[in-house]
């Protein structure tokens, strides 16, 4: 059976909207591919869940909140200056399937001349980096950014990968990412290299990732021409500029904090930003990671977008929004339960930021896919406002309430950073608001009645029940209630799902 939802009566040019699949070979293929790639990727995901939560909360007991703040200050610039590393080369070649292997080429040495450039500005830029923070760490600040020099020669790869739509790769690279960085970073964390293991790990996440990925796509070096790398890297400097400005204003709230307020308090508060994060992010990179290069095959086809974008902005509230609001009821038990008592400062911006997380994995979807429809530009200008305004609200707000006001201005001022590109995407892809929102409407219904069923068990629970009891009983009648809300009101679209999943595994074994 097909996923034969419609959603919405028309759109502005009076054609009907389907997500039902047709009968073309194009699109029932690119269905399985999409289904396959959500497989995989879920399975690469789900296999190094375990072991990515682990290390997270044995590091978090082994080190101090002033290590943590340490990794972060380092964290924060190599955030930033990777994205200019990186350039959008990545995303050019994924989105611009004319290059040529000649163009291909030129653009691989260009990438890895460009990240040693950026490597030797960094190394040189890290004394100040280390005065401006009042630390005396500067040769972990140097040594951090050995990162660039990986960066530069995966770029072109990555890309081709993605184009290739090889979704069984790319959830092999990300498997052992994750395993090798968890692995060494616990090891060293417990022989006592303190915030030395935050770095430890991820550079040998990302180096194995990397060889193994040149291994597969292997691209040679040509000098390169301006003449034939022009458009591309036209296109990565506007993806570039925009993620560059994003970088810099997500990490904005710890340049504040960390300046302001000191690295303890940093690292409580970049805590509480990897809890809020890791969750959604781990739903939202399942999804979307299988979804860029889907946007990138379909993108001259503003039907099956439509089609796509629907049915990827359903799957993604259905999963994230009851995870964060319900993160946000029980942050004061889970961060007892799991970090200790010396993280509880971090229990106030972690339900803000978890409220935040649901909007932001929503606004991540639009703009991946305007820049599907090369409108990049508008990306770019976005980021640059953002970059303009929520750097200052961070500093009046770390002035008014400290670490928890900076948590609550990413979701004071998300109607300004994220809900133009919400509303330019509708209309580039003629998509209607009411269509929009009844894709969204199953899970914030019962995402509500969550809620309210937390908050009255909450308040039935004696003071004394023991923080390990407390935290079961309320995720045990959160996830009851949101299961069976969506059982007796929307059974309907939980089947079309399932009746399209097995629909696309017949077709795969015809």
């Amino acid at each position: 059976m097909a996923l034969n939802q419609r959603v919405g009566r028309s759109n502005r040019s009076g054609r009907t909207i389907n997500l039902t699949p047709n009968n073309s070979p194009d699109q029932r293929n690119l269905d399985t591919t999409f289904a396959g790639g959500l497989a995989w990727t879920a399975g690469a995901k789900w296999a190094t869940q375990v072991l990515t939560w682990g290390s997270v909360v044995v590091v978090a007991r082994l080190l101090s909140p002033g290590d943590y703040g340490v990794g972060e200050i380092a964290g924060i610039f190599l955030g930033i200056t990777n994205v200019l590393a990186e350039f959008g080369i990545g995303t050019a070649v994924l989105h611009m399937p004319e290059l040529d292997r000649k163009t291909l080429g030129q653009l691989h040495l260009f990438s890895a001349l460009l990240c040693m450039g950026i490597f030797a500005v960094s190394v040189a830029a890290a004394p100040g980096l280390a005065w401006f923070f009042r630390s005396d760490h500067v040769a972990f600040f140097m040594v951090n950014n050995v990162t660039f020099l990986i960066t530069g020669i995966q770029a072109v790869p990555m890309g081709l990968l993605q184009r290739d739509m090889d979704y069984r790769r790319m959830a092999a690279l990300e498997a052992l990412n994750v395993l090798i960085s968890s692995v060494v970073m616990v090891v060293t964390a417990w022989y006592g290299w303190g915030f030395w293991a935050l770095l430890a790990g991820p550079v040998s996440g990302k180096t194995s990732a990397a060889v193994l990925l040149c291994y597969w796509k292997q691209v040679p070096f040509r000098w390169p021409h301006w003449q034939d790398i022009r458009k591309p890297v036209e296109m990565g400097r506007h993806v570039a500029v925009s993620r560059i400005a994003a970088s810099a204003y997500s990490y904005a709230d710890g340049i504040v904090i960390g300046r302001t307020l000191g690295g303890a308090v940093l690292g409580t508060y970049r805590m509480a930003m990897n809890l809020a994060g890791a969750p959604a992010e781990k739903i939202s990179s399942l999804i979307m990671r299988t979804a860029s290069p889907l946007f990138a095959n379909v993108k001259d086809d503003l039907p099956l977008v439509r089609r796509y974008y629907l049915i990827i902005a359903e799957l993604l509230s259905l999963s994230v929004m009851p995870l964060m609001l319900g993160l946000t009821i029980v942050a004061p038990q889970a961060v007892l339960l799991i970090l200790g008592p010396k993280w509880v400062a971090a229990t106030r911006p972690l339900q803000w930021l978890g409220l935040f997380m649901v909007v932001r994995v929503l606004g991540v979807l639009a703009e991946q896919v305007l820049v599907s429809q090369m409108l990049t530009r508008f990306t770019m200008r976005m980021s640059i406002l953002s970059f303009v305004v929520m750097p200052v609200a961070f500093f009046l707000a770390a002035k008014w309430k400290g670490p928890d006001g900076v948590a609550a201005a990413w979701i004071t001022f998300s109607p300004l950073t994220i809900l133009p590109l919400l509303l330019i995407l509708l209309r580039s892809i003629r998509l209607t608001f009411r269509e929009y929102a009844a894709a969204l409407t199953p899970a914030v219904a019962a995402s509500a009645a969550m809620c309210l069923a937390l908050f009255a068990i909450n308040s039935r629970l004696p003071a004394s029940l023991p923080v390990p009891a407390h935290l079961a009983i309320q995720v045990l009648v959160g996830g009851a209630v949101y299961g069976g809300f969506m059982m007796c009101f929307f059974r309907g679209r939980l089947l079309r799902y399932v009746n399209f999943l097995g629909s696309l595994r017949k077709a795969k074994a015809m």
